[in-house]
């Protein structure tokens, strides 16, 4: 194992240990405030199709923010994962259209249209944290990584602030990100 991927597995595991501890009270204050910072965001309401994450337990919720943004209209597709890494985006109209799939992580239902990355205009990220110079780690699977090269779309990494890291190695596969956003700001960068 390489040193880069060392440190990152090291990052993860003391993030992930982190994140355990942050208290319910916090995550459901900062959920509540990040999705009021994605909705201001001029790219979030220009797009017409959003690709975004189901949260798990532990993750920045976006089951809200998939109702608001099905409730104004847009297209709303979430990932489907597929075998070696790869994961396709399945558009769904509704959140009674996913079901427990690889990990017990809610995906789309076979008859959800399958989206083409290219149609993709606003991308939720998930992240086990990121930090100030826009890099974000993710659970070491490259599913992301993968589909996102595929995508013009602006690619938004949602993180606690709690969460932000001082300082995330970064391999040449790593996608980056053209927002981190928090509950206390949204940080912008140029890919």
């Amino acid at each position: 194992m390489s040193d880069i991927k060392q440190w990152k597995a090291s990052v993860r595991k003391q993030m992930l240990k982190r994140r355990a501890g942050l208290g319910k009270g916090y995550r459901v204050s900062a959920d509540q405030a990040i999705l009021k910072r994605i909705l201001g965001m001029e790219s979030y309401r220009q797009a017409n199709v959003l690709f975004t994450y189901v949260s798990m337990e532990g993750e920045v919720d976006t089951r809200e923010g998939s109702l608001r943004a099905l409730a104004d209209g847009k297209q709303v597709a979430v990932p489907r994962g597929g075998k070696g890494g790869i994961m396709s985006a399945h558009r769904i109209k509704s959140m009674e259209e996913l079901r427990p799939g690889a990990f017990g992580i809610l995906e789309p239902v076979e008859s959800c249209e399958e989206m083409r990355p290219e149609d993709m205009e606003f991308v939720l990220v998930p992240c086990v944290c990121c930090c100030g110079s826009g890099v974000r780690l993710g659970y070491g699977g490259g599913y992301y990584d993968r589909f996102l090269p595929g995508t013009p779309a602006v690619r938004a990494a949602l993180c606690w602030e709690k969460m932000m890291a001082e300082d995330i190695p970064r391999e040449k596969h790593d996608c980056a990100m053209d927002f981190v956003v928090t509950e206390e700001r949204v940080i912008e960068y140029s890919r």
